[in-house]
C-alpha cells in the first residue's frame, strides 16, 4: 500500500502505536512482519486480514487492538481462549454479572452487557492477555457460581488469579 501507515485514519491511533511497539512478550520481529503486510496489502481490509491470520502475532497487543476493530472480534477471541484454556463453562445472569466468592461472602462482577450467559475460561499458566481488559486479582479458596442470583457452584478455585473481562467473557488466569 502506498499510503503511509501512520497517516491512515482507518486504524485507530492507539492501535497503530501498539502495532509499532514490540514488547518483551511479543513475537520477535513482529514489527517487521506488520510492515511487510502493510507494504503487501492493497487496502486496509487486506492488511487487517493478513495480520489477523498470522498466528505468530496473537500474543501482541497490536494484534488484539486491531482485532477489536474487526467485525469478527468475538469469534477470534473465543477461538483463541478455547485453545489457551484448561477449562471453560457458561454461567447465567439475571443481574448482569458473574458471581464469585464463598458461602459467607459473594461479589458480583458486572459483565458489561446484562442478563444472559457469560463464558468463563480458566487458564492455569500465567500469560499476558492483551485480548481482554485486566479487571482485578482474587486470592484464596473461592467459588464461581453458575447463576448470579443463586448458590450452585460451577467451579471452585484455589490460589491467586488475575481476572480479565470482555463483553460476555471472563478469564481467570492463575498467577504463581
Amino acid at each position: 500500500m502506498k499510503k503511509i501507515f501512520l497517516d491512515t485514519n482507518e486504524i485507530k491511533e492507539f492501535t497503530k502505536s501498539c502495532l509499532n511497539n514490540e514488547s518483551i512478550y511479543d513475537y520477535k520481529g513482529s514489527i517487521d512482519i506488520i510492515k511487510e503486510y502493510w507494504n503487501k496489502a492493497k487496502d486496509i481490509k487486506e492488511f487487517k486480514e493478513l495480520v489477523l491470520k498470522d498466528s505468530r502475532l496473537k500474543d501482541n497487543q497490536g494484534y488484539w487492538q486491531l482485532a477489536k476493530e474487526s467485525e469478527n472480534y468475538y469469534n477470534i477471541l473465543l477461538e483463541y481462549l478455547t485453545k489457551k484454556a484448561n477449562d471453560s463453562f457458561e454461567t447465567y445472569s439475571d443481574i448482569g454479572s458473574l458471581s464469585v466468592g464463598t458461602k459467607e461472602f459473594k461479589y458480583n462482577i458486572p459483565n458489561l452487557y446484562g442478563d444472559g450467559t457469560n463464558k468463563v475460561y480458566i487458564i492455569d499458566n500465567n500469560i499476558n492477555l492483551n485480548c481482554l481488559d485486566f479487571l482485578t486479582t482474587i486470592e484464596g479458596n473461592f467459588n464461581i457460581y453458575e447463576y448470579d442470583c443463586g448458590n450452585q457452584i460451577a467451579k471452585t478455585l484455589k490460589g491467586r488469579y488475575a481476572i480479565y473481562r470482555g463483553k460476555r467473557v471472563f478469564v481467570f488466569v492463575k498467577w504463581n
